[in-house]
């Protein structure tokens, strides 16, 4: 099998609306809602803990994203127009290229950051000019399961999966 990038990933990047949610923003007099998946928050949390760095960035500011964010203990950037930009710092920091990372997206906002990494990765729903750029397009949709695919994807790459199925018992 030819492998998607040469050595393991090191930092994961994702959008938010479209990626980690449904793409569906309720709005009430509260401010807004989204719907997250479960399964997806875990494997980020596997991910973190197998030295994969999840960096969330997105477009929009939202108090309820905020709030999954903490939740989960992930780095984000809200309210972002320059994704590159805030990726270009987090490598920086952490002492990471481009070629060693992910960027899940779905649509044109997510484009130019799909371009830099090493193995951009669209959402099944995603935009078709987003699908362009990919080199891998989950089989689940955004919101239901493509994060968790994604990160099942990485650890298996990184030869680190099957220290979550011993975790679990689950061999």
């Amino acid at each position: 099998m030819h492998e998607p990038i040469a050595g393991p990933v090191r930092v994961l990047f994702l959008d938010v609306d479209g990626t980690l949610t449904d793409g569906l923003i309720a709005f009430d007099r509260e401010g807004d809602a989204r719907n997250f998946w479960v399964r997806d928050g875990l494997a980020l949390e596997w991910a973190r803990d197998l030295d994969v760095l999840p960096v969330v960035i997105s477009g929009r500011k939202s108090e309820a994203v905020v709030a999954r964010m903490k939740d989960l203990r992930l780095e984000h950037y809200l309210g972002i127009q320059d994704k590159v930009g805030v990726a270009e710092q987090v490598l920086a920091r952490e002492q990471v290229r481009f070629d060693q990372c992910v960027m899940v997206g779905d649509d044109l906002p997510d484009v130019p950051l799909m371009r830099r990494v090493g193995w951009p990765i669209a959402v099944a729903d995603a935009q078709p000019e987003a699908k362009a750029f990919a080199r891998t397009v989950t089989h689940a949709t955004a919101g239901h399961g493509a994060v968790r695919e994604v990160v099942e994807m990485v650890l298996r790459h990184n030869g680190t999966w099957e220290r979550i199925l011993e975790r679990y018992q689950a061999r």
